[in-house]
């Protein structure tokens, strides 16, 4: 009996697995950009059109699948509606993408991959992980949702509770190469300040504004 629960346990986190899997795919030519003044009526995809022609100065139109505002329109909400774009081709999501840092610096405008809630979830707990990293000068890359600090796959403590700040016990990581080879990691000297700033919520799917 206790094998069978196992085996229904295991089945079925494997299809959450595989539903979540789609669902990312799905949203692989997305991108979420927040900031983008809004007026009600308004035509979303014309709007982020001249949005992308002003910042990136390109000689032609990005081609879109779907362009729309996220959410309802509340009239007296002091902040636009989020914009997600469904781009037609890949190479233009990751143009504007890669290019947001420089293109859209000192703007009050940021732009986020969409993933999945589960996935979301996830990302979010690497966040101060990674800000950490950032701070001790170390060479970090977050994909999907795993956090990789200095080329090893950062491992989180099992069992640990999230917190707003990571942990100074050092954390086990592995090499994205050799899944087999472990190191530590470990912040380096965390302050107050440290721990206020990683405590602020941040919007997105990225753990760093653009701009």
């Amino acid at each position: 009996m206790e094998k069978d629960l196992v085996s229904i346990k295991e089945a079925n986190e494997s299809l959450q697995n595989s539903v979540t899997d789609l669902k990312a795919r799905s949203m692989r030519d997305n991108l979420i950009f927040s900031g983008i003044p809004e007026e009600r009526h308004e035509d979303t995809e014309a709007v982020l059109q001249e949005f992308i022609q002003k910042k990136y100065k390109l000689d032609y139109e990005v081609p879109f699948e779907r362009v729309h505002r996220m959410g309802k329109w509340k009239e007296y909400s002091s902040h636009p509606r989020n914009i997600v774009a469904k781009f037609t081709y890949f190479k233009d999501r990751e143009l504007i993408r890669t290019r947001a840092p420089q293109k859209l610096h000192k703007s009050n405008v940021w732009v986020n991959e969409q993933f999945p809630p589960e996935i979301e979830e996830k990302r979010r707990k690497l966040y101060p992980v990674l800000r950490q990293a950032k701070k001790d000068h170390k060479k970090v890359k977050l994909v999907r949702d795993v956090l990789y600090i200095d080329g090893q796959e950062y491992i989180p403590p099992i069992g640990s509770a999230p917190r707003a700040f990571p942990t100074p016990t050092p954390a086990q990581t592995r090499s994205a190469s050799n899944q087999t080879a472990e190191r530590q990691y470990t912040p380096q000297n965390p302050t107050k300040d440290d721990r206020q700033a990683f405590k602020r919520q941040r919007q997105g799917s990225t753990p760093d504004r653009i701009g």
